[in-house]
């Protein structure tokens, strides 16, 4: 004979795997959420970082006026949308190397050798925005001893690119 009995326990057994995993599912939510907010904060901290590089390709503007300018793209009160702490930003540093290929003098040696380090080795006429962000360890996360981690970006342009018209005199 065929023992139905077994057949009766179900609801408790179904209770039971519920239960165990119900801190799993959750553990698994908050994870995705968490770090959909870090990629979240990395894509502002790009986008800011590809319009501090615009704005030193195309205006002639200082490398403090486009550190506030980028500050002002992330933490500003009239941002519609998601701003970061404006402590919680801990550099942004602006490297800006103005070359133009309309410098260009064969007389000149000195600037003959940068047109010609520019054409074979581009990177070192490369001027760059780099900014990092501390961003808060979740509370479960705190246990392994910190409680915040960076978060880098940096983007580069090429020097004597963009508007012709602007003409590059910034502090040096």
């Amino acid at each position: 004979m065929l023992n139905i009995n077994f057949l009766r326990n179900n609801r408790g057994q179904a209770f039971l795997e519920g239960v165990f995993i119900l801190p799993v599912i959750v553990v698994l939510i908050f994870s995705v959420v968490w770090f959909a907010r870090v990629l979240l904060t990395w894509q502002q901290l790009v986008s800011a970082a590809r319009y501090g590089t615009d704005m030193i390709a195309n205006t002639s503007l200082s490398k403090e006026d486009i550190k506030k300018d980028i500050e002002n793209y992330l933490t500003h009160k009239m941002i519609e949308g998601r701003k970061l702490d404006k402590e919680k930003i801990k550099e942004i540093c602006i490297d800006i190397k103005d070359y133009t290929v309309a410098d260009i003098n064969i007389l000149d040696i000195s600037k003959l050798f940068t047109a010609v380090k520019s054409l074979v080795l581009p990177s070192a006429e490369m001027s760059s925005v780099s900014i990092t962000y501390a961003y808060d360890m979740p509370k479960i996360l705190k246990w392994a001893g910190k409680d915040e981690f960076e978060i880098k970006t940096r983007l580069s342009v090429l020097s004597g690119t963009g508007c012709k018209s602007a003409k590059h005199k910034r502090d040096k």
